[in-house]
């Protein structure tokens, strides 16, 4: 009898750890953006976030059509249903964190920019809204060595300015961000790039 219990505490004690370490490393995680930058970048890097330049609305109503709720859900939300679905799909406030230069210092390994990355993008998710990380994100982002940010897609692929691509280039631009392989943009190759 003494050995049933004894074996029962061990499972119950395991349990109780398995349980709490999630807990534990999204607490640490979440409130751990201080420890490699300063409340004042902080402030910095969320004004830039905030005063972004914004999209068309149809941008944001097809981002929403490829990722559903990916505006509306916060990043645990994303997390929990990409455990359930299979599917993690990163939100604006992640894409933003993952490609600053507050979360990809030279020296930090992935791991530890991963790291940075989640804690900066739940401290940004109470700063901003996931479409001011949006519109800094498609601002900033790198489609390639020589192209980043969307105006400079819409310019370089369609030769026109963001506000005038119509639904089939806002997609193109959209999964150009995920496969840029796949996707199916003019050939420009022979043209003059000046």
């Amino acid at each position: 009898m003494k050995h049933k219990k004894r074996v029962l505490k061990i499972v119950i004690s395991i349990l109780i750890v398995a349980v709490s370490c999630p807990f534990l490393a999204h607490y640490y995680l979440k409130n751990s953006w201080d420890s490699f930058m300063t409340e004042k970048e902080l402030t910095e890097y969320v004004t830039k976030l905030k005063y972004a330049e914004e999209l068309p609305d149809r941008f944001y109503e097809l981002y929403e059509e490829e990722n559903p709720n990916i505006l509306s859900y916060n990043l645990n939300r994303q997390i929990r249903n990409g455990l359930f679905s299979g599917k993690f799909t990163k939100s604006p406030s992640l894409l933003a964190a993952m490609i600053s230069e507050i979360s990809r210092q030279d020296n930090d390994s992935t791991k530890i920019s991963n790291r940075k990355a989640y804690s900066l993008a739940w401290k940004l998710e109470e700063e901003t809204t996931q479409k001011e990380c949006l519109n800094w994100v498609m601002e900033n982002y790198k489609f390639d060595l020589y192209i980043h940010g969307i105006s400079e897609v819409a310019n370089f692929y369609f030769r026109k300015g963001v506000w005038e691509l119509n639904d089939q280039e806002l997609r193109d631009v959209i999964a150009l961000m995920k496969k840029p392989s796949i996707v199916y943009v003019p050939d420009r190759s022979n043209e003059d790039l000046h």
